[in-house]
């Protein structure tokens, strides 16, 4: 990174010492003494959010990490499984004490204010300055009633929470361009959705898993409303960007597939106003080069394909030779996140 223009360039991003904390870039300077909050820690995407931001961002107070108890794992027991990533290992070698800033709060972003304890979330409330929405389901062919709850409703209890931090500077919310993979071409601007989130979110209570497994394939609701999109994994993306843009008042657009919307909320007398940065991603591919080159942790888009080719599964494909495939590297996801936290702030 460059100190003047904050240009976020190679893996070196401008490092700065932990231990003295010396006045670092335009970036560094803006998360110096911040506490992150970062839904879907876990994930691919939250584990290279956690690691550049304790690498590179070093003055990051505390970063609050939401995570459910899984398959009988406490909170500090996934906490110690996800530190045992190899993309750790420098991190451990230059600052072994790093996992002191690491914060894990039991909860579900699928359940009312998060699934938090009153406790927890007054907490965050009061301490959290920037927040990374990551967590989704990302299978085309998951269920409603688990990918609704997840994209939908985890974001607007997200977005709930950041109306009432005290103290936040911005927010980060990611989606994917696969919204709307129906579109032919998919344009940097809000789409109108075949349904508004607060009627698919009455839908689901009435009816039972049988129905809702035999409508897995979307073709329930108003047929002429969501024969456009084939599963619920991009309906329920494309429900909940509507309302994201219906909550909030669109005050620009930026280029890269970047919006910044301004969320108001009257009832609210601390804030009124939160900042919110919208970031589109397309097919996300292993990393680049940091901070290992070339890693990556699941299957999923064109990591599949490669996969299935190099076990000769997959031994012949379809597709137009002049077509070119949207595909990026983690890493580069990863800077374009950092970087558009502050954007959205000092703007």
């Amino acid at each position: 990174m460059d100190n003047e223009t904050g240009h976020l360039g190679d893996s070196k991003f401008g490092e700065i010492d932990s231990k003295t904390c010396n006045k670092g870039t335009i970036i560094q300077e803006f998360y110096r003494d911040c506490n992150v909050f970062i839904t879907g820690g876990t994930g691919f995407m939250g584990k290279l959010l956690i690691e550049k931001l304790l690498r590179s961002c070093p003055a990051t107070k505390k970063i609050f990490i939401i995570i459910r108890p899984k398959r009988g794992k406490s909170p500090e027991e996934r906490k110690e499984k996800l530190l045992n990533c190899v993309i750790f290992n420098s991190l451990k070698a230059t600052n072994p004490i790093f996992h002191e800033k690491l914060v894990m709060v039991s909860g579900d972003i699928s359940l009312p204010n998060l699934g938090l304890s009153p406790l927890d979330y007054e907490m965050l409330t009061q301490q959290v300055n920037i927040i990374f929405h990551l967590a989704a389901t990302v299978k085309f062919d998951e269920k409603m009633n688990i990918a609704v709850p997840i994209n939908i409703i985890g974001t607007i209890e997200t977005i709930n929470l950041c109306r009432k931090c005290v103290n936040l500077k911005s927010m980060v919310y990611v989606s994917t361009a696969y919204s709307n993979c129906h579109l032919k071409e998919i344009k940097e601007c809000f789409y109108k959705p075949p349904l508004e989130e607060d009627v698919i979110i009455k839908f689901l209570p009435s009816v039972d898993e049988v129905i809702m497994e035999v409508i897995k394939p979307i073709h329930g609701f108003d047929a002429r409303a969501v024969s456009r999109l084939k599963a619920p994994f991009s309906l329920s993306c494309s429900v909940l960007e509507s309302g994201c843009r219906r909550s909030s008042s669109c005050v620009g657009v930026h280029q890269g597939g970047i919006y910044r919307v301004t969320a108001e909320d009257g009832e609210i007398e601390v804030r009124i106003s939160i900042s919110i940065i919208y970031l589109i991603c397309v097919s996300v591919a292993g990393t680049l080069k940091e901070p290992l080159i070339g890693w990556i942790d699941n299957i999923y888009g064109p990591i599949g394909a490669v996969v299935g080719i190099g076990a000769g599964l997959l031994r012949t494909g379809i597709r137009k030779a002049d077509f070119k495939s949207d595909i990026i590297p983690g890493d580069l996801v990863i800077n374009g996140i950092i970087v558009a936290a502050y954007d959205v702030a000092v703007r």
